[in-house]
């Protein structure tokens, strides 16, 4: 290296040549090749890039619509354009504007010669729907958003207002028809799946519910069930107690009038519900039960369920399949884990002290690591029922064994057990161990009846197989992604976010292509990019947290802020409680 290079790099090293990262041909082929490498995680299975429908994406490069300024755009075509028929200037001018679609016409200065165009494709069979006014209703219900906020952006957006709150209505109306339209014939699809992988038609669901609104009084609820193969929800079933129509007439109940209207009514009356928020999980999942057979040719011969409602025993006593064919009940995991974590804070609430006089709780007593050994038990051992419930007593014994009663028998043996205590078994300086993880004698005594409720045979045989409703909370949180808890909406609002979520939770976000082609829209190249490129996103975000590794790291951190905020909440003491200060 000479001294002008030397004098150029002060480090006198070599910059480093800069990391190829890819460009539009290597993306171009990745995404193609992304279902052969990315298909461990559920997204990765359930996704196949490779099947998007395309022969309904227009491959124009200049389909699609473009935001312009209509001052710019028209004045340079004018200084450019002339009359065909004459070479004379022309003028530009909007002569209708119906909510975002305008009429423009071209009229030429000398022999007045003058033509019209919209600026969208009209919709309908007497073509007098625009297309921009349902796909902007439609879009705004992708990203759960109404009216209100239709009206919100077009005004920022300096656009003229949007369509009118009854058109607004029978968009929706469409909408709901197009989505269901798709959805069934996604979760058909999904149940055929299912029996195939299962090669039977007796398959097993995990079910669940959900409500519009925290706690106990919601008027809207969604029931939904997934197949334990797939993982695609099969069939769903949206809940409420209120109509808004029925609601307004109720005053002139009685009334000729009120009779009249009742009759047009029944059939579109969104009530379907008359029992409590409580009750919905329950009459929705037995609604499901009873109708597989006839709309999914199937039968939910074992239910995964959570036990936080009475919905398995309803679903029992109706009998779905008669007599002879009983549901079998299996525990979700995550849940019986959740009754161990219930059960020690009652405990922890009840207790005032203990036989050493000292409370349940407090630095060096109770933990609530004991509940996420008892799930690894449980989890860890699947396949077999003794070692699951030898396992669970192992992390009782492990946390009461002390340096004058080691209680390791329970402990797995060998050098890659979890037990520090039997690796140095193993390495023979078991003399030299000392416990430093034990908690108190009294703790263990006090805790060892809920051990010993949540070791019996009877609970721990529901949950070999591991089985979970992590599904259903997944399509849960998608359905209230589309429409948000804190918006007011009914039971038509609810049903299309459903539908739609049931779509994207099954094919993808290229189950909104279809639709969109449903509803009339065009799907030109920049839809069908936006949602290959989604689905890549949403895989590959799968397939990472899918990873070991990456769930033993989520895993420390979430023990990490569970610690931090133990001991400042000990350094500070109570600093936020209701009605304490």
């Amino acid at each position: 290296m000479n001294s002008t290079e030397s004098a150029k790099r002060p480090s006198g090293k070599r910059p480093k040549k800069r990391k190829f990262t890819g460009n539009m041909h290597t993306r171009c082929k990745a995404v193609h090749s992304v279902v052969e490498t990315l298909n461990n995680s559920a997204s990765g299975k359930k996704i196949r890039l490779q099947d998007v429908d395309s022969s309904f994406i227009e491959h124009d490069c200049f389909d699609g619509y473009r935001v312009f300024d209509k001052t710019i755009m028209f004045t340079n075509i004018q200084s450019f354009a002339s009359c065909k028929k004459c070479g004379g200037d022309i003028n530009f001018s909007e002569k209708c504007v119906r909510d975002l679609s305008s009429v423009f016409s071209i009229e030429c200065k000398n022999c007045k010669d003058l033509c019209s165009f919209r600026n969208s494709k009209m919709l309908g069979k007497r073509k007098n729907i625009p297309e921009i006014n349902r796909r902007i209703v439609y879009a705004m219900r992708t990203i759960g958003q109404g009216h209100a906020a239709m009206t919100t952006f077009c005004g920022v957006m300096d656009f003229p207002p949007p369509v009118a709150e009854k058109s607004y209505n029978n968009i929706i109306n469409k909408l709901q028809l197009c989505s269901k339209e798709v959805a069934e014939a996604s979760m058909q699809s999904a149940a055929l799946e299912e029996v195939t992988l299962t090669n039977s038609s007796d398959i097993i669901i995990s079910g669940d519910g959900t409500w519009k609104t925290r706690g106990y009084s919601s008027r809207v609820g969604v029931c939904a069930v997934i197949g334990d193969k797939t993982g695609k929800c099969i069939d769903a079933e949206v809940m409420s107690s209120f109509c808004k129509g029925c609601d307004s007439w109720k005053r002139r109940k009685g009334s000729p009038a009120y009779k009249k209207w009742k009759i047009l009514h029944v059939k579109e009356c969104l009530k379907n519900h008359n029992c409590s928020a409580g009750m919905m999980e329950t009459v929705g999942m037995v609604r499901i039960f009873q109708r597989s057979l006839n709309h999914r040719s199937v039968r939910y011969t074992s239910y995964i369920g959570d036990g936080d409602s009475k919905t398995f025993s309803s679903i029992t006593a109706s009998n779905p399949y008669g007599e002879d064919i009983t549901v079998s009940k299996i525990e979700c995991v995550g849940h019986v884990q959740k009754r161990m974590g219930t059960r020690l804070r009652k405990l922890k609430q009840m207790t005032s002290k203990l036989s050493d006089r000292k409370s349940i709780g407090g630095k060096g007593r109770l933990t609530d690591l004991i509940t996420t050994y008892y799930g690894n038990a449980i989890r860890q051992n699947k396949t077999c029922l003794s070692d699951m419930r030898k396992a669970v007593w192992a992390v009782y014994f492990h946390r009461r064994s002390n340096d004058e009663e080691p209680l390791h028998s329970f402990c797995p043996v060998g050098p890659n057990s979890w037990c520090k205590y039997q690796n140095q078994v193993v390495e023979g300086s078991v003399e030299i161990f000392r416990h430093s993880n034990k908690l108190p004698v009294a703790v263990m005594d006090a805790i060892k009846p809920v051990f010993n409720d949540l070791s019996q045979p009877k609970l721990l045989q529901k949950c070999l197989g591991g089985k979970t409703q992590n599904n259903n909370e997944s399509i849960n949180s998608l359905i209230w992604k589309l429409c948000p808890k804190t918006l007011g909406c009914g039971r038509k609002i609810v049903d299309i976010s459903t539908n739609e979520a049931i779509v994207i939770f099954n094919d993808g976000n290229q189950g909104r292509l279809k639709i969109m082609q449903s509803l009339g829209l065009t799907v030109g190249q920049f839809a069908h990019k936006f949602v290959t490129l989604v689905d890549i996103k949403r895989i590959q975000i799968a397939e990472v947290h899918f990873n070991l590794r990456t769930k033993e790291v989520r895993q420390a951190k979430r023990m990490q802020f569970k610690t931090t905020c133990k001991k400042l909440t000990e350094k500070e003491g109570t600093s936020y409680a209701c009605g304490e200060f």
